[in-house]
């Protein structure tokens, strides 16, 4: 691009050879040059920018298409059973939120009953970690049993029995170890005691704290128990009686989140290139006006000519740039459209 002084000095120039001629609707040679300069710049920002908008229609294309397709899905799995939303209680982030907090829960109560065991620190922990995670993960496969069921009932009802009975049975069986393996910490506690005070007080203390350490195990199994329940209760309402419902709901959406992510990109880097092409457009506007003022003013008789009345614009191609646009805005369409959009809510 030309720079203030190179403008006027050549402004002075045609002014003196009368360029362009007053009746002449075609504008100076130098001012074609300077709308060439700024295509050619403005050419170059497309080039920059364009891998990086082509990279995101590469992934848009495939999503939006798969996108289609299961809104189509959905159109007639929800006509065949009459219901268009899914019929959950509780979000899959506070389900999953809930489901941790359970597994933490369960980690400390087993790592005292498999201490039992005298392993070294890493395997109790390997051992309590995998009962922690089985145990909501049983009342995972419950709580989906009990909702969507099965016909005759009593298909599903064998499997939510079995898992149950399963499950309580083991419960049982960590419970009676833990209650094992304090006992054998009071017994050993009392008779450290014992061996340090011959006193009367000393073994009534220690039956004490046995009928206590009685009691604490089918506590822990309580506790247990009550943590698979709420589980179970947690898994029936964050899931839907129709899976394929539920399945469709949950892929439309992460590809409408997928898309979207896309097209804001994509939509930041268009709007990136498009402010620098109108920066560079701008500028030579500034260019010409500056060079036509000084023309008219070094005229003899400082009339203005015929094509000063013209402005020049940047007609530069950006038929590729506004159709991918338009295709990374297909899902809002499609929205307004009412396909996919009962997926949103």
């Amino acid at each position: 691009m030309y720079k203030k002084s190179q403008v006027k000095q050549n402004a002075k120039i045609d002014a003196k050879n009368n360029i362009p001629a007053i009746n002449d609707p075609n504008p100076s040679q130098f001012e074609l040059e300077m709308m060439a300069m700024a295509r050619h710049e403005a050419r170059q920002v497309t080039a920059k920018y364009g891998p990086k908008l082509e990279k995101f229609n590469g992934q848009h294309k495939p999503l939006l298409k798969d996108y289609e397709r299961i809104s189509k899905d959905y159109d007639n799995h929800s006509a065949k059973i009459e219901r268009s939303e899914p019929n959950v209680e509780l979000s899959r982030g506070k389900y999953f939120f809930l489901m941790l907090l359970f597994v933490l829960a369960e980690i400390p109560m087993n790592t005292l009953a498999f201490a039992v065991f005298r392993e070294n620190q890493a395997l109790t922990y390997i051992m309590a970690i995998g009962v922690a995670v089985a145990i909501p993960w049983i009342a995972h496969a419950v709580g989906i049993l009990l909702k969507r069921g099965s016909e005759p009932w009593w298909k599903s009802g064998i499997g939510v029995a079995a898992l149950f009975i399963i499950t309580i049975a083991g419960l049982i069986a960590i419970g009676y170890v833990r209650v094992e393996y304090l006992e054998s910490i009071a017994a050993a506690a009392s008779e450290a005691a014992e061996g340090l005070a011959a006193t009367d007080a000393v073994p009534v203390e220690g039956h004490a704290t046995a009928k206590i350490e009685k009691f604490i195990g089918p506590a822990f199994v309580g506790i247990n128990l009550v943590i698979l329940a709420a589980a179970t209760l947690c898994s029936f309402f964050a899931h839907d009686e129709d899976p394929l419902l539920a399945h469709l709901h949950q892929r439309t959406n992460q590809l409408n989140k997928s898309m979207r992510a896309i097209e804001s990109k994509h939509n930041e880097i268009l709007t990136e290139q498009q402010q620098e092409v109108d920066r560079i457009h701008q500028e030579v506007q500034e260019l010409i006006y500056y060079y036509r003022k000084i023309n008219q003013r070094e005229r003899p008789d400082h009339t203005k000519p015929q094509s000063f009345e013209t402005e020049h614009t940047m007609d530069i191609n950006f038929k590729t740039q506004e159709t991918n646009q338009e295709l990374l805005n297909a899902t809002s369409k499609m929205r307004k459209q009412g396909v996919g959009a009962k997926f949103e809510k």
